[in-house]
């Protein structure tokens, strides 16, 4: 794997961050909500 292989996944996966994250907090969202609703 050469280093231009490397720039253009890390590029890749950057671009996919934000999307990660908004996923993250939903499930993390969810879970506080059914703790509330569970205490």
């Amino acid at each position: 794997m050469t280093r231009d292989e490397l720039n253009r996944e890390l590029r890749m996966h950057s671009a996919s961050w934000p999307a990660v994250l908004i996923v993250y907090g939903m499930i993390v969202g969810t879970m506080a909500l059914s703790a509330m609703a569970i205490l």
